[in-house]
């Protein structure tokens, strides 16, 4: 298993042995072929996230493993189900990260998957890319396209058909790709950084798009010296990675440089104008936290909150965001995120502490022991796992089912 540790722990943390992957610092695998780290308290508590070690190298090419760079927009446009847009999200410090996904049926696995890191610095848009050009052109210092492709690199783990090397489909996919880097070359700002990612091995979909991009105003290689020996091409910024010498599926990036885009959206913090009648945050918000969020906003039965800070734009296009409460029928409930959070302007009321054992009943969706009243936040060596509802001696389990330990 390939794993992507959080930047702020070390490999000796978790309760296996691990190699690092050459090409990404934060990558590692378990030296152990029969270790489940899906199965620890830490992955739980969001200290590591799976994810294979080919899609790396487009997290590699965007830097999201040094040290941040201050107020920095990144947009990951085609971000399900979220594994680049969670590093993204770690990477970004006091900056804001814009994760799109157009399939609206991929939303929920890319908000788990943002939720994990306890950061709120993001929003979730659904929009086609045209359009988000349109709205956000010239914004963004970094966009990620991790453009849907004919998916040759995942045939080899029986997550593919054959009909992903036809002459038909990989046509197709390379035409739909070059309409969305299109757009994603209008979303970043003036000398900003777009880095394309696939998982197929077609040099249609791959090299050759890199070169379109390259014929176009303004677009220039934008090399990343560490991936020098994965280099493929001529262009000097499209890299490789092949199952056969990399241990992993495989994959594709390149990195270039924008010039030319013209800033559609003015000022990179501008000041958003008041809104009228904002329905009031429920009463029982203040018996769960200290502190309420002052940028908020309610969408039926769904809290969301961002950050004062957050960019203007941020309201009028998102769909989803940094998750608050829920309400079921007339009862608010604290969200499974707000457990888990590790930043933000507000801080946990109640929580208890709990020993292994206790960690793995409550994952396992368990009720546990509780001596306090009401809503509580379980913790395991002070990370928060989720909340309970406790009364009479015992915690109601409210860990989202997304969230939970089975088998």
């Amino acid at each position: 298993s390939s794993l992507r540790l959080r930047s702020d722990l070390s490999p000796e943390s978790l309760p296996f042995q691990l190699r690092p992957i050459d090409w990404y610092s934060l990558g590692y695998t378990a030296v152990d072929p029969e270790t489940r780290p899906s199965r620890t308290i830490d992955y739980a508590a969001g200290d590591f996230f799976l994810q294979d070690a080919g899609s790396m190298l487009a997290l590699a090419g965007c830097e999201a493993d040094v040290p941040p760079r201050n107020d920095r927009l990144v947009c990951d446009l085609c971000a399900a189900p979220g594994g680049k847009a969670s590093a993204l999200l770690e990477s970004i410090e006091d900056g804001f990260l814009l994760a799109n996904e157009p399939i609206k049926s991929r939303i929920a696995p890319l908000a788990f998957n943002l939720s994990r890191t306890g950061i709120d610095r993001y929003a979730i848009s659904s929009m086609d890319p045209d359009k988000l050009a349109e709205r956000l052109g010239g914004v963004f210092d970094l966009v990620l396209v991790d453009v849907p492709c004919s998916g040759q690199a995942l045939l080899g783990r029986g997550k593919q058909s054959l009909a992903a090397v036809s002459q038909t489909q990989i046509e197709h996919s390379a035409s739909r790709a070059r309409r969305i880097l299109k757009s994603a070359i209008t979303l970043v700002r003036p000398g900003g950084q777009l880095v394309l990612s696939t998982c197929t091995f077609a040099e249609a979909e791959n090299e050759s798009q890199v070169r379109w991009m390259l014929q176009q105003g303004g677009v220039s290689p934008a090399p990343v010296e560490r991936l020098t020996g994965y280099s493929s091409g001529e262009s000097n910024c499209t890299y490789r990675l092949w199952p056969h010498r990399h241990h992993c599926a495989g994959s594709f990036a390149a990195s270039v440089r924008c010039e030319d885009a013209e800033p559609m959206v003015t000022g990179r913090r501008q000041k958003r104008q008041r809104q009228k009648n904002r329905e009031r945050l429920p009463a029982e918000l203040s018996q769960w936290f200290d502190g309420l969020p002052k940028r908020y906003q309610v969408s039926g039965a769904t809290i969301w909150g961002w950050p004062e800070d957050a960019p203007s734009w941020v309201d009028t296009i998102a769909i989803r965001g940094p998750e608050i409460a829920y309400r079921t029928g007339q009862t608010w409930k604290p969200s499974h995120e707000t457990s888990v959070r590790r930043r933000g302007p507000w801080s946990i009321r109640q929580s208890i502490e709990v020993d292994d054992e206790t960690a793995h009943q409550f994952l396992f969706g368990q009720p546990i022991p509780c001596d306090q009243s009401g809503w509580c936040v379980v913790r395991h060596h002070g990370r928060g796992l989720g909340w309970i509802k406790a009364s009479h001696g015992t915690g109601k389990n409210h860990l989202t089912s997304a969230a939970r330990m089975s088998g």
